[in-house]
């Protein structure tokens, strides 16, 4: 599994050139790259099309997908009560 910037970097492209070919925004790239943000399925789904590959081979959006797929409590590491 590779990140973001190493995808990129294999298809030779800046974050400028991802940036127009995907409509996502070169800051939210770069924060992503950083880790400072997680992206939302949108996102990934437009940087996976403009990049040829699959949301599960890019590191950080398995772990975004994870993280939303256990939702908010979870994510967060608390315990959620049974009602």
């Amino acid at each position: 599994m590779k990140t973001v910037r190493e995808w990129r970097a294999e298809r030779l492209l800046g974050v400028k050139a991802l940036a127009l070919k995907s409509g996502v925004s070169n800051k939210t790239i770069v924060q992503i790259e950083h880790g400072r943000q997680v992206a939302n399925f949108r996102t990934i789904r437009r940087l996976c099309d403009a990049l040829g590959v699959e949301p599960g081979e890019v590191t950080e959006f398995a772990a975004a997908i994870a993280q939303r797929a256990a939702g908010p409590d979870e994510a967060a590491g608390k315990e959620v009560a049974a009602a």
